[in-house]
């Protein structure tokens, strides 16, 4: 439950991320404690395996610490771009092309380790502020967030993007360019919330970059 001026209020926020993505950990545990390493290429993906299921870990020991949220956006078009954008990339499975090359594997799983650790250091300073929906709570101004406003979904950029060039399919390729244009838009959403709502985010926005340090 959250609570708003002394008024509880149910969290369905909560209630559905928490579930969902503890069994995406528990599948991913389960692949993890059934998959062999081989040489460097496995090390790097156990690596990978690892800092996924440490990602979804994160997500759901600051859904369970969230509190309430001081505006909640009333944009259906919001609600679905990021709603989409969070879980498309659970497709790509399911469009793969031909095998990639040990070179084109070595890419996908570089890129997905370091959009993985991007996203973990960024959670971990987003902290109880986590939402999919576009929602004001607080401003998220220390770790990755002094130089990027948005540094959650850059991070799962790379990381889809990795996840593309193991697919391997202009379907995928795509399909990440979907999500790039998704998450952009889900942005632009959210900071007309927070511009409205959170005390010091004009000023925040003035000096920090979107997406990239010192690009838009």
């Amino acid at each position: 439950m959250a609570t708003v001026s002394g008024t509880a209020r149910l969290d369905l926020g909560r209630l559905l991320m928490v579930p969902v993505a503890g069994l995406i950990f528990v599948f991913n545990v389960r692949a993890l404690a059934h998959g062999g390493t081989h040489g460097a290429a496995g090390a790097l993906r156990l690596f990978g395996a690892v800092l996924t299921c440490a990602f979804y870990a994160l997500i759901i020991w600051c859904y369970l610490r969230r509190g309430a949220a001081s505006a909640t956006s009333r944009s259906v078009t919001a609600h679905t771009a990021a709603v989409v954008a969070t879980w498309t990339p659970v497709v790509f499975s399911m469009l793969r092309g031909t095998p990639p090359g040990a070179g084109q594997q070595g890419v996908s799983d570089l890129l997905l380790i370091v959009g993985t650790t991007w996203s973990l250091w960024s959670l971990r300073f987003l902290g109880r502020n986590i939402s999919v929906l576009a929602q004001a709570r607080g401003l998220a101004d220390r770790g990755p967030y002094r130089w990027v406003r948005h540094p959650l979904y850059a991070g799962e950029i790379i990381a889809s993007l990795g996840l593309a060039v193991a697919a391997n399919s202009l379907a995928a390729a795509a399909v990440w360019l979907g999500i790039c244009g998704l998450q952009a838009y889900r942005a632009v959403r959210e900071e007309q919330l927070l511009l409205t709502t959170l005390p010091g985010y004009r000023a925040y926005r003035g000096r920090t970059a979107a997406l990239l340090p010192g690009i838009f």
